[in-house]
Protein backbone atom coordinates (compact mmCIF):
# COMPACT_ATOMS: atom_id res chain seq x y z
CA UNK A 1 0.00 0.00 0.00
CA UNK A 2 1.37 3.40 -1.03
CA UNK A 3 2.35 5.71 1.80
CA UNK A 4 0.55 8.98 2.36
CA UNK A 5 2.27 12.36 2.58
CA UNK A 6 1.42 12.28 6.29
CA UNK A 7 3.36 9.02 6.78
CA UNK A 8 6.38 10.43 4.96
CA UNK A 9 6.26 13.53 7.14
CA UNK A 10 6.00 11.45 10.32
CA UNK A 11 9.04 9.38 9.38
CA UNK A 12 11.04 12.57 8.86
CA UNK A 13 9.87 13.94 12.22
CA UNK A 14 10.75 10.60 13.85
CA UNK A 15 14.34 10.82 12.55
CA UNK A 16 14.62 14.45 13.70
CA UNK A 17 13.29 13.82 17.21
CA UNK A 18 10.13 15.88 16.75
CA UNK A 19 7.66 13.23 17.98
CA UNK A 20 6.39 12.54 21.47
CA UNK A 21 7.34 9.28 23.14
CA UNK A 22 3.87 7.85 22.41
CA UNK A 23 4.10 8.86 18.74
CA UNK A 24 7.58 7.30 18.48
CA UNK A 25 6.22 4.06 19.94
CA UNK A 26 3.46 3.90 17.31
CA UNK A 27 5.91 4.54 14.45
CA UNK A 28 8.28 1.83 15.72
CA UNK A 29 5.46 -0.70 16.00
CA UNK A 30 4.46 0.02 12.39
CA UNK A 31 8.08 -0.27 11.22
CA UNK A 32 8.11 -3.86 12.46
CA UNK A 33 5.29 -4.94 10.12
CA UNK A 34 5.01 -2.41 7.24
CA UNK A 35 7.62 -2.87 4.50
CA UNK A 36 6.68 0.39 2.71
CA UNK A 37 7.14 2.39 5.90
CA UNK A 38 10.51 0.73 6.58
CA UNK A 39 11.67 1.55 3.02
CA UNK A 40 10.59 5.15 3.56
CA UNK A 41 12.68 5.21 6.76
CA UNK A 42 15.80 4.14 4.83
CA UNK A 43 15.14 6.68 2.05
CA UNK A 44 14.58 9.48 4.57
CA UNK A 45 17.86 8.67 6.31
CA UNK A 46 19.73 9.27 3.05
CA UNK A 47 17.80 12.48 2.28
CA UNK A 48 18.47 13.92 5.74
CA UNK A 49 22.17 13.12 5.45
CA UNK A 50 22.28 15.11 2.19
CA UNK A 51 20.39 18.02 3.78
CA UNK A 52 22.73 17.91 6.76
CA UNK A 53 25.81 18.03 4.53
CA UNK A 54 24.42 20.89 2.44
CA UNK A 55 23.40 22.92 5.52
CA UNK A 56 19.68 22.86 4.64
CA UNK A 57 18.49 21.66 8.05
CA UNK A 58 17.40 24.28 10.64
CA UNK A 59 19.87 24.75 13.48
CA UNK A 60 17.95 22.72 16.09
CA UNK A 61 17.28 19.81 13.74
CA UNK A 62 20.86 19.95 12.43
CA UNK A 63 22.17 19.63 16.00
CA UNK A 64 19.74 16.85 17.00
CA UNK A 65 20.45 14.79 13.87
CA UNK A 66 24.19 15.16 14.41
CA UNK A 67 24.10 14.21 18.10
CA UNK A 68 21.71 11.27 17.69
CA UNK A 69 21.51 9.44 14.36
CA UNK A 70 24.94 10.50 13.03
CA UNK A 71 26.46 9.51 16.39
CA UNK A 72 25.40 5.86 15.86
CA UNK A 73 27.64 3.36 14.00
CA UNK A 74 25.11 3.15 11.16
CA UNK A 75 24.84 6.94 10.88
CA UNK A 76 28.62 7.40 10.75
CA UNK A 77 28.93 4.63 8.15
CA UNK A 78 26.23 6.08 5.88
CA UNK A 79 27.63 9.60 6.22
CA UNK A 80 31.12 8.40 5.28
CA UNK A 81 29.70 6.44 2.35
CA UNK A 82 27.83 9.53 1.08
CA UNK A 83 31.05 11.55 1.08
CA UNK A 84 32.96 8.76 -0.69
CA UNK A 85 30.20 8.36 -3.27
CA UNK A 86 30.29 12.05 -4.10
CA UNK A 87 34.03 11.83 -4.69
CA UNK A 88 33.48 8.93 -7.10
CA UNK A 89 30.64 10.68 -8.93
CA UNK A 90 32.58 13.92 -9.35
CA UNK A 91 36.13 13.01 -10.39
CA UNK A 92 38.52 15.77 -11.30
CA UNK A 93 39.58 16.02 -14.94
CA UNK A 94 42.44 13.63 -15.70
CA UNK A 95 44.43 12.95 -18.86
CA UNK A 96 43.64 9.67 -20.61
CA UNK A 97 45.45 6.79 -18.95
CA UNK A 98 46.52 3.36 -20.18
CA UNK A 99 44.03 0.55 -19.70
CA UNK A 100 44.54 -2.05 -16.98
CA UNK A 101 45.60 -4.63 -19.56
CA UNK A 102 48.20 -2.25 -21.00
CA UNK A 103 49.59 -1.52 -17.51
CA UNK A 104 49.86 -5.23 -16.66
CA UNK A 105 51.56 -6.08 -19.97
CA UNK A 106 54.10 -3.28 -19.56
CA UNK A 107 54.78 -4.21 -15.93
CA UNK A 108 55.39 -7.91 -16.48
CA UNK A 109 57.48 -7.20 -19.59
CA UNK A 110 59.80 -4.97 -17.55
CA UNK A 111 59.67 -6.98 -14.28
CA UNK A 112 59.25 -10.68 -14.88
CA UNK A 113 60.32 -11.40 -11.31
CA UNK A 114 57.16 -9.64 -10.07
CA UNK A 115 55.03 -12.63 -11.07
CA UNK A 116 56.83 -14.92 -8.65
CA UNK A 117 56.62 -12.29 -5.88
CA UNK A 118 52.91 -11.75 -6.44
CA UNK A 119 52.31 -15.49 -6.28
CA UNK A 120 54.10 -15.69 -2.93
CA UNK A 121 52.04 -12.78 -1.57
CA UNK A 122 48.80 -14.50 -2.58
CA UNK A 123 49.86 -17.73 -0.87
CA UNK A 124 50.69 -15.84 2.35
CA UNK A 125 47.34 -14.04 2.23
CA UNK A 126 45.49 -17.35 1.82
CA UNK A 127 47.38 -18.82 4.78
CA UNK A 128 46.56 -15.83 7.00
CA UNK A 129 42.89 -16.02 6.01
CA UNK A 130 42.80 -19.73 6.86
CA UNK A 131 44.30 -19.03 10.30
CA UNK A 132 41.69 -16.35 10.94
CA UNK A 133 38.89 -18.75 10.01
CA UNK A 134 40.23 -21.32 12.47
CA UNK A 135 40.06 -18.87 15.40
CA UNK A 136 37.00 -19.08 17.68
CA UNK A 137 34.35 -16.52 16.83
CA UNK A 138 33.65 -13.82 19.39
CA UNK A 139 30.42 -12.63 20.94
CA UNK A 140 29.01 -9.23 21.86
CA UNK A 141 26.92 -8.48 24.96
CA UNK A 142 24.20 -5.83 25.30
CA UNK A 143 21.70 -4.88 28.01
CA UNK A 144 18.22 -3.85 26.86
CA UNK A 145 15.61 -1.93 28.81
CA UNK A 146 11.88 -2.53 28.45
CA UNK A 147 9.94 -0.04 26.28
CA UNK A 148 7.54 0.78 29.14
CA UNK A 149 10.40 2.15 31.26
CA UNK A 150 10.90 5.91 31.39
CA UNK A 151 13.80 7.16 29.30
CA UNK A 152 15.21 10.49 28.13
CA UNK A 153 13.39 12.01 25.17
CA UNK A 154 16.57 12.07 23.07
CA UNK A 155 17.48 8.41 23.69
CA UNK A 156 16.90 6.24 20.58
CA UNK A 157 14.14 3.64 20.96
CA UNK A 158 16.17 1.10 19.01
CA UNK A 159 19.50 0.16 20.59
CA UNK A 160 22.18 0.08 17.88
CA UNK A 161 24.01 -3.28 17.84
CA UNK A 162 26.93 -3.50 15.38
CA UNK A 163 27.62 -7.14 14.39
CA UNK A 164 30.94 -7.56 12.61
CA UNK A 165 31.62 -10.62 10.47
CA UNK A 166 33.80 -12.16 13.21
CA UNK A 167 31.02 -12.08 15.82
CA UNK A 168 29.28 -15.42 16.24
CA UNK A 169 26.56 -14.59 18.74
CA UNK A 170 24.73 -11.79 20.52
CA UNK A 171 24.34 -12.11 24.31
CA UNK A 172 21.36 -10.08 25.49
CA UNK A 173 20.41 -9.21 29.07
CA UNK A 174 16.74 -8.15 29.34
CA UNK A 175 16.10 -5.92 32.36
CA UNK A 176 12.78 -6.72 34.05
CA UNK A 177 10.50 -3.74 34.82
CA UNK A 178 9.82 -3.26 38.52
CA UNK A 179 6.11 -3.96 37.98
CA UNK A 180 6.65 -7.14 35.95
CA UNK A 181 5.49 -10.46 37.31
CA UNK A 182 8.35 -12.83 38.13
CA UNK A 183 8.28 -16.44 36.97
CA UNK A 184 9.97 -19.71 37.81
CA UNK A 185 11.02 -19.80 34.15
CA UNK A 186 10.83 -17.59 31.07
CA UNK A 187 10.35 -17.72 27.32
CA UNK A 188 11.80 -15.16 24.91
CA UNK A 189 10.32 -14.47 21.48
CA UNK A 190 12.43 -12.85 18.73
CA UNK A 191 10.34 -10.71 16.37
CA UNK A 192 11.72 -9.41 13.07
CA UNK A 193 8.94 -7.32 11.57
CA UNK A 194 6.28 -10.00 12.05
CA UNK A 195 8.45 -13.12 11.74
CA UNK A 196 8.77 -14.68 15.20
CA UNK A 197 10.98 -17.36 16.73
CA UNK A 198 11.02 -18.72 20.29
CA UNK A 199 14.30 -18.63 22.23
CA UNK A 200 15.24 -20.38 25.47
CA UNK A 201 16.87 -18.15 28.12
CA UNK A 202 20.36 -19.14 29.24
CA UNK A 203 19.96 -17.61 32.72
CA UNK A 204 17.65 -15.42 34.80
CA UNK A 205 17.35 -13.86 38.24
CA UNK A 206 15.04 -11.43 40.05
CA UNK A 207 16.20 -8.49 37.90
CA UNK A 208 16.92 -9.76 34.40
CA UNK A 209 16.69 -12.58 31.86
CA UNK A 210 19.60 -13.54 29.60
CA UNK A 211 19.40 -15.06 26.14
CA UNK A 212 21.98 -15.91 23.45
CA UNK A 213 21.10 -15.33 19.77
CA UNK A 214 23.33 -16.71 16.97
CA UNK A 215 24.53 -13.93 14.66
CA UNK A 216 23.32 -16.00 11.70
CA UNK A 217 19.75 -15.26 12.81
CA UNK A 218 20.37 -11.49 12.87
CA UNK A 219 20.92 -9.89 9.46
CA UNK A 220 20.91 -6.07 9.58
CA UNK A 221 17.48 -4.70 10.47
CA UNK A 222 15.02 -3.85 13.23
CA UNK A 223 14.13 -6.39 15.93
CA UNK A 224 12.14 -6.69 19.12
CA UNK A 225 12.20 -9.23 21.92
CA UNK A 226 9.06 -10.20 23.85
CA UNK A 227 9.29 -11.80 27.28
CA UNK A 228 6.92 -14.33 28.87
CA UNK A 229 6.98 -15.34 32.56
CA UNK A 230 6.13 -18.98 33.32
CA UNK A 231 4.88 -19.90 36.80
CA UNK A 232 5.30 -23.21 38.65
CA UNK A 233 2.14 -24.59 37.01
CA UNK A 234 3.45 -23.90 33.51
CA UNK A 235 1.10 -20.96 32.91
CA UNK A 236 2.56 -18.18 30.77
CA UNK A 237 1.99 -14.46 31.24
CA UNK A 238 3.26 -11.85 28.78
CA UNK A 239 5.41 -9.15 30.37
CA UNK A 240 4.20 -5.79 29.07
CA UNK A 241 6.46 -3.85 26.72
CA UNK A 242 9.13 -4.88 24.21
CA UNK A 243 12.91 -4.81 23.98
CA UNK A 244 13.89 -3.04 20.76
CA UNK A 245 17.25 -3.17 18.98
CA UNK A 246 18.67 -2.61 15.49
CA UNK A 247 21.46 -4.73 14.01
CA UNK A 248 23.98 -2.85 11.86
CA UNK A 249 27.10 -4.02 10.02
Amino acid sequence: MALSDHDQTRIREYLLGNLTEEEQQKIEERLMVEDDLFEELEISKGELIEEYRSGELPRREHSWFEQNYLATPEGRQRYTFAIALECVERPSAQPQRPTLFEKLRAFFTAHRWALATATAVVLVAVAVFAVQLSRPRTSIAVTLGNSISNRAATEPKYRQVPLRSDIGELRVSLVLPESAVRGTNYRVQLDKRGETEDLTPTAYDANSVSVVIPASKLPPGLYSLKLFAIDANGTEQRISGDYFFEVTN
